[in-house]
């Protein structure tokens, strides 16, 4: 699950800096995962710039991810235990994009590893992406509120850790 999620967000960050122009955003986001059995839904805020990013996951419970470079940084608030890990083996996003197709002027396609993403547009701007994952989850994630090149203070990309949570390398 972590590996489709860090590849979702390069995928979300790659597909934006290859169709618009801008050097930071940030959007409002509904992640909704149905399995056979049951559907979970997160939500939260995320923006980045060309670099680094910072994920909050307000509902169902509070977590913050910091990404720099492959840098990453989970700060689990319920679990009060902060994450350090490094991205590794990514694929090469800028291959999935080349070969990404418009199926109508509003929704593309692209595959990788024998998973199908849908991106829906509206005006020029990604609504969703969507895809089963290889445990045939069907994940959706929906945009709102997004916004280019909003002024990002500097130091909203470095981890707030608190001093009692536990470290895990």
């Amino acid at each position: 699950m972590k590996k489709i999620f860090f590849m979702l967000f390069i995928f979300i960050a790659k597909l934006l800096a290859l169709d618009l122009d801008f050097n930071t955003f940030s959007s409002d986001f509904t992640q909704t995962i149905k399995s056979k059995n049951s559907i979970l839904s997160y939500s939260g805020h995320f923006i980045f710039n060309k670099n680094q990013a910072y994920w909050s996951y307000d509902t169902p419970s509070k977590k913050e991810i910091y990404i720099n470079k492959n840098q990453i940084i989970i700060i689990e608030h319920d679990l009060e235990q902060v994450i350090f890990s490094h991205l590794q083996n990514l694929p090469n996003l800028n291959e999935i994009f080349k070969k990404a197709k418009y199926l109508d002027k509003d929704k593309l396609i692209a595959k990788y590893e024998n998973i199908n993403y849908t991106i829906t547009l509206y005006q020029d701007q990604i609504q969703s992406i969507s895809y089963e994952d290889e445990f045939q989850n069907k994940v959706t994630i929906k945009l709102s509120k997004q916004i280019k090149n909003p002024p990002i203070k500097a130091n909203i990309f470095q981890a707030k850790i608190p001093q009692n949570y536990d470290i895990i390398r």
